[in-house]
């Protein structure tokens, strides 16, 4: 199916508003090329220079489709920037030292693009600003690293759900295991109760392409997408480029050419048996929290 030329919003991520759709940008981290279609080897729209701003149309995985000037196109993932948001207010400062100059105070929440990291800093654009801030005060979601108590995360996920008193704006919940590689779907009973429903293996993000840790909220859905090389269905946005959705196929659609599960070694997405990532697509409503750890 050939893609739409159609500029459209993308809905993403807001720590205070998760289902609010909002426009994002990212910067280029070096020169990068702006191609045709989803492959190294299509065409060359343009060379974008390092540090520059474009605005991301959308996110499949490993390629972002994004405007460039006047431009639509896409650019190999990490060619790009990466959202980060600071869980408490946050100096920016000129160089990745403690001692050095504060060149602004970063609000607790707010969109920071990081460009490399420094030992224990981060190099961020922030309202076009280029700083450090220190790693750790940085998560995939905008809340602290012990925002929850993991104690059973791991062993009981039922009891981590409910002893948590996790919310969710549907009546499902879905958790992912990232040290078992599990993945779990729960329904709120009429007592408030997290009941399991189904608990599946999955195949998670490579050591150099981790999966995002945090809680999230569902933001849409595709039939499918891929590149020259392979083809995923049944897609759920976790956020950005992060999906669930399922096993491997042939760039065709017609034939599993990876069905592992159980391992690390997707882009970041989290893998799934196909009727699995079916079933996510067919039966959970935008907005429905979701937690990776």
């Amino acid at each position: 199916m050939k893609r739409s030329k159609c500029l459209t919003r993308q809905t993403l991520y807001n720590p205070s508003n998760p289902s609010s759709p909002s426009i994002s940008y990212k910067y280029t981290i070096t020169a990068a090329n702006l191609r045709e279609s989803k492959s190294d080897t299509s065409n060359i729209l343009a060379v974008i220079p390092a540090d520059t701003r474009v605005q991301v149309l959308d996110a499949e995985e490993d390629w972002y489709l994004v405007l460039y000037n006047t431009l639509q196109g896409y650019i190999y993932m990490p060619r790009l920037s990466t959202t980060k948001y600071p869980f408490r207010d946050a100096l920016l400062r000129s160089y990745p030292a403690a001692e050095s100059n504060p060149l602004a105070i970063v609000p607790r929440g707010s969109e920071v693009q990081v460009l490399s990291v420094n030992g224990d800093w981060s190099q961020v654009i922030f309202n076009n600003r280029t700083g450090y801030i220190f790693s750790y005060f940085l998560t995939d979601d905008g809340n602290p690293p012990d925002a929850y108590d993991f104690t059973y995360f791991y062993t009981d996920m039922t009891r981590f759900v409910n002893e948590n008193n996790i919310k969710s704006p549907t009546t499902n919940l879905i958790t992912t295991d990232l040290q078992n590689k599990l993945t779990y779907v729960f329904v709120r009973n009429a007592n408030g109760i997290w009941e399991q429903l189904y608990k599946w293996p999955c195949t998670v993000g490579a050591p150099e392409t981790p999966t995002i840790r945090g809680t999230f909220y569902v933001t849409g859905r595709k039939p499918y997408f891929g590149t020259d090389y392979y083809r995923v269905k049944y897609a759920t946005r976790i956020m950005g480029s992060y999906y669930y959705h399922s096993v491997l196929f042939n760039p065709q659609g017609t034939e599993i050419t990876n069905g592992s599960l159980g391992l690390a070694l997707s882009h970041g997405c989290i893998r799934l048996a196909v009727e699995n990532a079916q079933w996510i697509y067919d039966n959970i409503l935008d907005s429905t929290a979701i937690i990776i750890n």
